[in-house]
């Protein structure tokens, strides 16, 4: 199944379309997604912006999985299929007609090593500066950032950035299975971290990542050597440790900020981890003031 450039610009969704003109367009994907096999007239870069996505192709059809780290470049004309790995996903994918190439060479330089290194799919490793332009395209993942001439400029800037990553860069393998899981924990541990001060019950993850309680916490355990909560636990006493470290407030008032009903509550997980007590731990890392 052709899926041809016009086509690709006017999704039947399109709260799903971030920026288009007659040269490229940069569309939004999440949730549930699954294209079967089809080609396109145009050069797509497919880059997630949250989980994975499963790519396969006419010349590996074994498949590829893409996550934050990496991106793919799939060649017009070339057969292949994506999905959304396990999880909650999301992903920008940029289209880009022969013509932008064409003004991109005119403008900067040839590009026969680009067409050279993009004859069939190719996966990229992502630098810092890819995810930063990606992330201001996408804004908070449901709405994209700005008005449509500034969303047009960044799909701009980060088709040319693509580019000059495959031009600069090396190919990079396609992650194995595990490494989708791992992909998996370290949002799982991000998002435990960030929320380390409250409980979060396995249904809300469950719920917001698309993955079953059973599996999050066995992939979990596998990946980390801890349970969720044993993990958040020790997120909060180590928050616990840099407030006694850094301020005045009381006990009791560190407890509530980091996560613990009480001051008895810190004081007793605290000589549970660690053999100390919290007034302990703040006498140990004062330090002697100099006059």
């Amino acid at each position: 199944m052709l899926s041809s450039f016009e086509r690709l610009r006017h999704p039947a969704n399109a709260d799903l379309l971030i920026a288009a003109d007659d040269e490229h367009a940069a569309v939004a994907g999440r949730g549930d997604y699954a294209m079967p096999w089809h080609w396109h007239d145009c050069l797509m870069f497919i880059l997630p912006s949250r989980g994975t996505i499963e790519l396969k192709h006419e010349a590996g059809r074994e498949g590829s999985w893409l996550s934050q780290d990496r991106f793919a470049i799939v060649p017009p004309n070339q057969a292949h299929e994506t999905r959304a790995g396990i999880g909650a996903h999301s992903h920008v994918a940029i289209y880009a007609t022969g013509s932008v190439l064409k003004r991109l060479e005119r403008e900067n330089g040839s590009l026969s090593e680009f067409r050279r290194r993009t004859s069939t799919t190719r996966l990229f490793r992502r630098s810092d500066r890819l995810r930063a332009l990606q992330a201001l395209l996408v804004g908070d993942g449901r709405h994209a950032y700005g008005n449509a001439h500034i969303r047009h400029g960044l799909s701009s800037t980060l088709l040319v950035q693509c580019i000059a990553e495959a031009l600069t860069g090396d190919a990079v393998s396609s992650a194995s299975h595990r490494e989708h899981g791992m992909t998996l924990v370290a949002e799982l541990k991000d998002y435990l971290t960030l929320h380390a001060d409250r409980d979060v019950p396995l249904d809300a993850l469950e719920e917001r990542f698309g993955v079953s309680r059973r599996h999050i916490t066995r992939l979990f355990r596998a990946g980390t050597g801890a349970s969720i909560g044993e993990f958040q636990q020790r997120i909060r006493l180590d928050n616990a440790s840099e407030l006694l470290k850094a301020t005045d407030l009381p006990i009791g008032e560190i407890a509530l900020r980091v996560g613990f009903d009480s001051g008895a509550a810190l004081a007793h997980a605290m000589r549970r981890a660690d053999g100390q007590s919290p007034s302990e731990v703040r006498k140990r890392m004062a330090r002697p003031i100099k006059i």
